[in-house]
């Protein structure tokens, strides 16, 4: 009877020192609709508009990371999204870039301290004295002020990280065009990348 509960204790430990990260969805609801106002324009030579910006509402965007259901592939058994995000805990930084964003305009991101809804609400992590990754807590870079967002792929900044699940990170945007900026409509995209981490 000792051999199985040593057996068992080792494959415990085993299974959770070679924990992984499992695959999760990001959603992102709205976006950002910034108009500039004939009186903000530049009035007079010599002056630029890259010092004023134009800011979205604080939550243009909402986004949400949550662990994605799996299917257990010897019982057969489903394991819901709130039931991985409650076992399992990891570090996910986020970082952004746009795409086709016009010259000499500058486009900025922030989101505030602690911002969004934790997912679930409770979790047995929170009640461990000692939280390996430190509490559930979303972090933005730069103290929270507006990060300037670059518009190339390979050069995406980070913008906050968290830890856990969460739901309803507000994301307010900030736009500072030059008055070399070519004036019309504007479309580009805005991507967010999220990774993961054990540590």
């Amino acid at each position: 009877m000792k051999n199985i509960y040593t057996i068992i204790l080792l494959l415990s430990f085993s299974s959770l020192s070679f924990g992984q990260l499992l695959p999760g969805t990001l959603d992102v609801s709205g976006f950002p609709n910034i108009i500039e106002n004939i009186n903000d324009l530049v009035m007079e030579a010599g002056e630029d508009a890259n010092t004023v910006g134009f800011e979205s509402s604080i939550d243009a965007n909402l986004i949400a990371f949550i662990l994605d259901p799996t299917v257990n592939p010897i019982t057969g058994f489903t394991t819901s999204s709130e039931q991985n995000c409650t076992a399992n805990v990891f570090r996910y930084t986020v970082y952004m870039h746009t795409q086709n964003a016009p010259q000499n305009v500058e486009i900025q991101a922030k989101t505030t301290m602690n911002s969004g809804i934790r997912f679930p609400v409770n979790s047995p992590y929170d009640d461990l004295p000692v939280q390996p990754l430190g509490p559930r807590d979303l972090t933005p870079d730069n103290g929270g002020g507006y990060i300037t967002i670059p518009n190339n792929g390979s050069a995406a900044i980070k913008v906050f990280e968290f830890v856990g699940c969460r739901q309803d990170i507000p994301i307010q945007f900030k736009v500072k065009a030059s008055a070399l900026a070519i004036s019309g409509v504007s479309n580009f995209n805005i991507f967010y990348t999220v990774v993961g981490s054990l540590q």
